[in-house]
């Protein structure tokens, strides 16, 4: 099963999203090995304000998700070391801790793609674009990104109407100009009318899960 490592951002932008009648942990929970750094059960009290009647959910959704490894501070500090020495230890903060918890898990060979999930442009154009070019261990999707990776292994369950209303619902969370936000809509609609396309035609499967 593939490890899904979301940050704070990513989920407060989906948490409103149901697939079905199903509440979007409980489908992360799922199809993913879902994990979280020390830091995000932190984040998540922090921005429990944003996440309306959903803030217990969620909190308790990142507790049960968290992994706790030996010496995870001194992962995440060799590589503020190395991104900004002389920066603000607070900023990126999260991602450091995602970052190292991905090394970690790649070093102790957990089967699986690493997947990151994060809605920050400035932390995947700054810190996670500096550490995916040094260390091939993971890849980095959008909440957008992983609705359609959603859509495609719950078709039929989840209809493209309901799958469409949260690509609108999500898509002006993630930072962009108007502009940038309706072309990303444009795109990502696109994609899913042809995703819909093909799964209507495409033989039925049974569910291993």
């Amino acid at each position: 099963m593939d490890i899904l490592i979301p940050d704070t951002s990513s989920l407060i932008n989906i948490h409103e999203v149901y697939v079905g009648r199903s509440y979007i942990t409980e489908v992360l929970s799922q199809l993913f090995d879902v994990q979280v750094s020390r830091e995000i059960p932190h984040e998540i009290r922090r921005h429990r304000g944003q996440l309306g009647n959903h803030g217990k959910q969620m909190l308790q959704f990142v507790r049960q998700a968290r992994r706790y490894f030996h010496r995870e501070r001194d992962y995440e500090k060799i590589l503020f070391d190395q991104f900004a020495p002389s920066g603000n230890p607070c900023k990126n903060q999260g991602e450091r801790y995602n970052c190292a918890l991905t090394l970690w898990l790649v070093r102790r060979q957990y089967a699986g793609q690493v997947i990151m999930l994060t809605d920050d442009m400035n932390a995947r154009r700054g810190f996670i674009d500096w550490y995916e070019r040094h260390f091939k261990t993971a890849e980095t999707w959008t909440s957008l990104d992983l609705l359609m990776h959603i859509y495609l292994v719950m078709f039929p369950k989840w209809s493209y109407v309901q799958a469409y209303s949260a690509l609108r619902h999500v898509n002006p969370n993630v930072a962009g100009t108007r502009e940038e936000i309706t072309k990303r809509l444009s795109k990502y609609r696109g994609c899913l009318k042809l995703l819909d396309s093909m799964l209507k035609n495409m033989p039925s499967v049974k569910k291993m899960r």
